[in-house]
Parts: C-alpha cells; sequence; structure tokens
C-alpha cells in the first residue's frame, strides 16, 4: 500500500495505526499539497456488506461534524476495491500514550481534557450522534496537549429503536457502558459513562474493572459497583470524586443528563474545588450551604417558583457566562504571571551572569569535541542523559539544552544527551499465532508492522500467520518494520463437472477453474454419444486444491456388433453334346 495513490491524488506515506476494522495511514494530498491520515478499511471486509455499511456510516455521521475538538473529515471514497475516509492529520499521539507517559495525571489536567472532550460530545449529540467508543485510544493529542476526538467508526444517528444486540455489542469493553453490554438502548448518557471511565482513568492510572476475560469484564460493568478513584489516589479532591462517581453511575437516569450539566460543573470545579456539586445539601465538603433545593437538570441552579421562570433561567444564564470569564481571567492571570516571572529571571541574570554568548551546536559531535566547543564560549558541558538512538553513532551528541544558535551567557551549563548506539532487538516468535496476537508480540518487541501479506497456506488455518519478514529470532534495529504472511487457508476450489461435454470444451473448463488436464482415454459407450465425456475424476463438485489434475474418459460411440462369415455357394454347370 505505501506508495499507492488513491483516485489520483492521496498518496500513501506510511502506516500510522491499525483498528478493528480499518488501517490508518499517512499521506500526501497531492491536489493541496499537505499531509492528511487515510482510514482504509481491512481487506477481508470489503466482500462484506455488514462492514462496507459500518465503514459508510462511520463517515457519514463524522463528516456532519465541525468542531475544533473532533478530528476534521476531508473526502470519503473508492478506488477499485479500497475503500477509504480522508481526515484531518493530527501530527501527535493518543491521550492513551501520554497517560502511559505520565502514569496519571492531576486533577486539573485531566479536568480540562475531559471538558475539552465532553464538548466535542456534546457537538455530535447535538446533531444526533452517539460515538459509542469513548477511550483515551481514540483521543489524539496535538503537539499543543489539544485533545481531538477520533474514531466514530461505530457511532450511530439517535433513534427511538436504537438498540443493539448482544452479539453486535461494540465499543471497548474497558469502557462499556453497562446497557451495551447487555445489549440495551443506547443514547446519549452512554457517551458520559464511557467519558467517565476514561476520566477515572486519567486521575488514578489503572481501570475501575480489569480481568482477562471481556465478558467478565462486561459482567462487572453491569452487576459490581467500582472502588471510589479517591480511594485509589487520594490527592483527588473530594468534588472530583463525586462527578465521576455520578458520571460511572449503573442507571442512565443517575448520570448526568447531557454533557452540558456536565461541563457546567467541571467549570464550577475549576473555579472553586472545594465546591462539590454531587454532595448532600448544605454538607459539601463540611461546609454549611445555604443555597435550596438544587435543580436536578444543573447542580447549581437555584430552584425558584413557577412565576420566575423567566428570571430564573436570566439568572442561570448570567451565571454560567460570570464562571466562563472568571475561568479566562483566572488563565490569562497565570500567562501573564508566568511572562513576568520569565522577564524577572533574565534581568536577574543579565545582571549577576557572565557575558551573552551564542550557544555552540555540538550535535552528533564526540565527548571530547562537544566539551571544548562548550569551553570556547565559556559554558560548562553536563551528561544529562544516555539513550539508544538508531541514527547517531554511539558516544556522539543527540541533544543538547540550551538549543544551538540561542542566546546565554557564560559560565552557564550546556546539557547534552550522548548515544548509546543502536539499541537491536529479537524479532519475535509469532509462526503459528493469530493475526492480532502476532502483531501485539511485533509491537511490544518495539518493532512496527509496515504490511501484512495474505497468501494461500496449505499447513496453517485462515488468519494464522506462517512467516514474518525479517525471520523470527533475528536481530534487527529498534523500530524496524516487519512483514507479516497470514494463511488464507488452503487454496482449494469445485471440481468442475465435465461430462457430457465434448474434448475441448471440457478442456477449457478445467483450465478456466485452475486444474490441470489429467490422463484422457476412451470407451465405448452406449449412453453418450461418439466424442463426448462419460466420466471424470476426481468428480465434479469435490472440493480439492487447485492444480490438481482431472482424468476423464471420452466416448467412443457404441459397441460394432460382432462380423459374421457367408461360404460362398458352390455354381453348377450344364453340358451337353
Amino acid at each position: 500500500m505505501i506508495g499507492k495513490v488513491l483516485n489520483n491524488r492521496y498518496q500513501i506515506v506510511e502506516l500510522i495505526g491499525r483498528g478493528g476494522m480499518a488501517y490508518v495511514y499517512k499521506a500526501r494530498d497531492l491536489k493541496l499539497n499537505r499531509f492528511v491520515a487515510v482510514k482504509i478499511l481491512r481487506e477481508e471486509y470489503t466482500e462484506n456488506e455488514q462492514f462496507i455499511r459500518k465503514f459508510d456510516r462511520e463517515s457519514q455521521a463524522a463528516a456532519g461534524l465541525s468542531h475544533a475538538n473532533i478530528v476534521s473529515v476531508y473526502d470519503v471514497g473508492v478506488d477499485g476495491d479500497v475503500y477509504f475516509i480522508v481526515m484531518e492529520y493530527v501530527n501527535g499521539i493518543t491521550l492513551k500514550q501520554y497517560l502511559d507517559r505520565k502514569g496519571h495525571l492531576d486533577y486539573e489536567e485531566a479536568t480540562n481534557f475531559i471538558i475539552e472532550v465532553a464538548e466535542a460530545l456534546s457537538c455530535a449529540h447535538a446533531n444526533h450522534i452517539i460515538h459509542r467508543d469513548i477511550k483515551p485510544q481514540n483521543i489524539m493529542l496535538t503537539a499543543d496537549n489539544v485533545p481531538k476526538v477520533t474514531d466514530f467508526g461505530i457511532a450511530r444517528a439517535i433513534t427511538s429503536s436504537t438498540i443493539t444486540m448482544t452479539n453486535q455489542t461494540m465499543g471497548s469493553v474497558h469502557y462499556i457502558s453497562p446497557e451495551q453490554a447487555r445489549g440495551g438502548f443506547v443514547d446519549e448518557r452512554s457517551d458520559l459513562y464511557s467519558l467517565g471511565i476514561m476520566y477515572y482513568e486519567l486521575l488514578t492510572g489503572v481501570l475501575p474493572f480489569d480481568e482477562e476475560s471481556s465478558v467478565s469484564i462486561a459482567i462487572k460493568h453491569i452487576q459490581e459497583q467500582m472502588t471510589p478513584p479517591i480511594k485509589i489516589n487520594p490527592d483527588i479532591p473530594m468534588s472530583v470524586n463525586n462527578v465521576v462517581m455520578r458520571l460511572c453511575a449503573k442507571k442512565p437516569e443517575d448520570r448526568y443528563q447531557s454533557c452540558e450539566d456536565l461541563v457546567d460543573d467541571l467549570d464550577q470545579i475549576m473555579t472553586d474545588v472545594t465546591v462539590d456539586p454531587n454532595a448532600p445539601t448544605g454538607a459539601r465538603n463540611g461546609m454549611v450551604d445555604n443555597r435550596n433545593i438544587l435543580n436536578e437538570k444543573s447542580l447549581f441552579k437555584v430552584e425558584k417558583g413557577a412565576g420566575d421562570k423567566k428570571e430564573n433561567e436570566e439568572d442561570a444564564l448570567a451565571e454560567k457566562e460570570r464562571q466562563k470569564k472568571k475561568r479566562r481571567a483566572i488563565i490569562i492571570g497565570v500567562i501573564v504571571g508566568i511572562i513576568v516571572l520569565i522577564a524577572a529571571v533574565l534581568a536577574v541574570n543579565a545582571l549577576v551572569g557572565g557575558k551573552s554568548v551564542v550557544v555552540p551546536d555540538v550535535s552528533n559531535m564526540t565527548e571530547d569535541q562537544a566539551r571544548q566547543a562548550a569551553a570556547s564560549v565559556g559554558m560548562e558541558l553536563q551528561i544529562e542523559k544516555q539513550v539508544n538512538d538508531n541514527q547517531v553513532e554511539a558516544g556522539r551528541v543527540v541533544s543538547q539544552d540550551p538549543a544551538a544558535g540561542t542566546e546565554s551567557r557564560s559560565g552557564r551549563i550546556l546539557k547534552v544527551t550522548l548515544s548509546k548506539g543502536t539499541n537491536m532487538v529479537n524479532v519475535p516468535s509469532v509462526i503459528g499465532l493469530s493475526e492480532n496476537e502476532a502483531v501485539l508480540a511485533i509491537e511490544q518487541a518495539k518493532l512496527t508492522v509496515s504490511e501484512i501479506k495474505r497468501e494461500f497456506n496449505d499447513s496453517y488455518e485462515t488468519g494464522v500467520v506462517f512467516n514474518v519478514s525479517p525471520a523470527q529470532h533475528s536481530q534487527v534495529n529498534e523500530g524496524s518494520t516487519v512483514v507479516l504472511y497470514v494463511s488464507k487457508g488452503r487454496n482449494t476450489s469445485a471440481v468442475p463437472s465435465i461430462v457430457g461435454l465434448t474434448d475441448d470444451v471440457a478442456q477449457k473448463q478445467i483450465v478456466a477453474s485452475g486444474f490441470a488436464v489429467g490422463t484422457i482415454s476412451e470407451q465405448y459407450s452406449d449412453q453418450y454419444a461418439r466424442g463426448l465425456v462419460m466420466s471424470q475424476s476426481p468428480s465434479g463438485g469435490t472440493q480439492t486444491e487447485r492444480g490438481t489434475t482431472i482424468n476423464y474418459v471420452i466416448s467412443s460411440g457404441p459397441q460394432p456388433a460382432p462380423s459374421t462369415t457367408v461360404s460362398p455357394t458352390p455354381s453348377s454347370s450344364a453340358g451337353g453334346n
């Protein structure tokens, strides 16, 4: 697929991801000269109408959504038997990868991510689209850590009959809502449950339900109460803990009823974390609450009389706007404070530091060369760490801080990272594993599957890996690409029935069906006319391997009757005188 151009426009550059239904490639839009992401339906599904419909549904659902926190869909197309969607290319990592690096997030960072994802879902829900597969793996982070929701692969328009059959339940089981797990009615609140599970994972670094069996996990979502996140991470504020627990309520009616209500509460918490929107009235974190009973639809609206309905709505809107302004003011204040602090540090450095110097470029230098280059401008070299690097020779500089060409002062430290050289890894044993198991083993070995080739194989069942390149157990550079060969099963076909055909037609049928013409013999037959096939081996309809020889017998017509010999009659002659 690498290098292929779809519809004379999208040139495939590299494989960047894979899902249950499709591969995702980085591609160049030759018309607009920009990089895009192209999602291509897996080839084993291209003849499956059900999956084609799901793939089409994804494109239709996502194409109608426009939001800063949703990956944009640019184009949908078919090139031969290749079905594809062209999307915005996000040059970043998934929220799951970000979480794996950090272990868990503090409540402020986690809450900001949840607010932005909730706002994206609010846009989808307003367009009657349920995502149905919210999880950190489906959230891309840009270079500026802006989350973007992707993969509306199993989204579906909300209707009064939105019921998922149990054997068709979709979504990742660790984040699935109880109603999805049991095959019940699915609506916007199902997305809010999955969002709550993701919130839980961001705050604690673990999932509330985790078992080896997918069925066991699904049952826990339906039946078991999860451990409150605050018991796993005591640094979580009680207000945040209670929001998570409400999002993950078993019954949809006990959860937040909309993304807007959730965002309102999280905005309030980000302004004042001591205010617990889900605590009992009058006892929020031990403080007396003089407000009346909270309105069920919004935790921060005070219930008023029926005659004050208009005033109530105006007050609610004004309060929401004040909270947003206050949040923006806090963010602006923090930014201004950072700028002032940086300016103060620079001013102090100018007064007490050495003379101004330009940081030298020591990249790819040996340690001694880099030390001399640093000393030439009055800086001191310090080796911060050593890492494996496939591009930089061992003992040479991989990176530096401060960056080359920036301004610093003499006497300062120049930190560098040295290369330990190429990190070699073994290609794992994957022959005999299923495709998914093999891909997981390859990725765990810090290698990348660049291509999966499917071929017929008599020794391995369909879907099982029968070869790998480079060979398993061979040593390669970390990050290298690997090609997997997956069996399509035995290359068998039904033997054509040629009885009753003429010799030349029979031979054409055999060759066209992928078989070879074998021994041809003749026999007398009272049933078949001369020149017609009267029998064959193997028989017509038999499933056997392509290339097998087909032997057949041609009729010579009826056997002739045995011949009889007639004795001549002696002639007599008369004579006389």
